[in-house]
């Protein structure tokens, strides 16, 4: 035990002879929060703009649109659907409301068509839209069925709800969607840098190993796997240092609530530094140069980091996409901390902890097993 703390400490003191790791470890995760804080800067502030293709024409239709047209929060514009998808990428347009042909008639007739709702954005700018049209379908599918099909006797129905029920009241609340999105933007950049930062760590064997500086040390009254382990403590204590650091910024410097308590993001961030640790081991261990081991983690680190929804919501993404999302660990790491801003008690993530740690062990024995089998220095450049 000695002699891995001895080696830990020695490690660590190499490390930061370099002043540009001080970026990577810990200046990097502060632009990446300050960076998604400019990237959230607009949510909850600006006017929601709503594009609107009308097939129908009908009397329902077009008093759902003057409803929201009435909003001073919304903005509601006609629009057709050949531009509607530029439209909405060059964020000119927050959603789309497609209203199908004949949607009054059908609704009168008993069989309402469904009314759909395209945006880029998530669910959070439109799942206020979604409930309101549904209630309000049900309820004018209930004066349907009650008028019995007839036209005259909905219209009269129609007549006497509409002029107490079509209402849509807004209250200023706390916009929670804001703060929950700037946490998660900025935790999939703390994530992209632990990686990094954790093969550069593990890159250090590589670079011992090139100096001979390894055999020297194995040479002494050490064993190669305490030298190997003393890095994984090494990774562990800057891994942690990192988490910390950056919660305090969350939390205390720029004021974010991240409806998680600090702990359990601590858990969750400490389990998947466990498995950044084990990718770092492995790439050093199957890596013949530094050069080697710089491409390779770029190769890996980078397409995970895209897959596994940090720059963005895994729901923007292709259903076989979301779903190849599954095998990298950055998925289920950021779908624990939704899971928990949601509300949801700590033994809820305990599938998304135990499959983390399921990858850190497998990447951990990966590692072990090839470092036990070589001992060959190899080039190194």
């Amino acid at each position: 035990m000695r002699n891995i703390i001895l080696l830990a400490a020695n490690t660590v003191k190499v490390t930061f002879r370099k002043k540009s790791n001080y970026i990577v470890y810990f200046v990097l995760p502060v632009l990446g929060l300050v960076l998604s804080m400019g990237m959230h800067s607009d949510i909850g502030t600006r006017l929601l703009t709503i594009g609107i293709i009308n097939m129908d024409g009908g009397v329902i239709s077009n008093d759902i649109i003057d409803t929201l047209g009435n909003m001073e929060d919304f903005e509601v514009v006609n629009t057709e659907s050949a531009s509607i998808d530029n439209l909405l990428l060059d964020d000119k347009l927050s959603c789309a409301m497609i209203f199908p042909e004949d949607y009054t008639e059908n609704i009168i007739g008993g069989n309402p068509g469904k009314i759909e709702i395209v945006t880029v954005k998530g669910k959070d700018t439109t799942i206020w839209l979604e409930n309101y049209i549904k209630m309000y379908t049900e309820n004018i599918y209930m004066l349907a069925r009650a008028s019995g099909g007839q036209k005259e006797v909905f219209d009269r129905l129609y007549e006497g709800y509409r002029g107490q029920a079509l209402r849509l009241e807004t209250a200023r609340v706390d916009d929670q969607a804001k703060d929950r999105s700037i946490t998660l933007t900025s935790l999939g950049f703390l994530i992209m840098f632990v990686m990094i930062g954790t093969g550069n760590t593990a890159e250090i064997i590589l670079r011992d190993k090139r100096n001979r500086t390894y055999y020297r040390i194995c040479s002494a009254p050490v064993k190669p796997r305490e030298y190997v382990l003393s890095n994984a403590v090494t990774n562990i204590v800057i891994v942690l240092v990192q988490i910390c650091a950056s919660i305090v910024m969350m939390r205390w410097v720029f004021k974010i609530n991240t409806y998680v308590a600090d702990w359990q993001m601590v858990v969750v961030l400490g389990c998947f530094g466990l498995v950044a640790i084990g990718l770092g081991m492995v790439i050093v261990a199957f890596a013949r140069s530094s050069y080697e081991a710089g491409a390779a983690s770029t190769l890996v680190i980078t397409p995970t980091c895209m897959l596994g929804g940090c720059f963005w919501s895994a729901e923007f993404m292709p259903d076989i996409m979301q779903k190849i999302s599954y095998i990298i660990p950055q998925r289920w790491a950021l779908d624990a901390v939704k899971t928990l801003q949601k509300g949801a008690a700590f033994n809820d993530i305990a599938l998304n902890l135990g499959v983390l740690l399921a990858f850190a062990a497998v990447f951990f024995a990966i590692a072990a097993y090839r470092f036990s089998i070589t001992e060959d220095a190899g080039r190194f450049i």
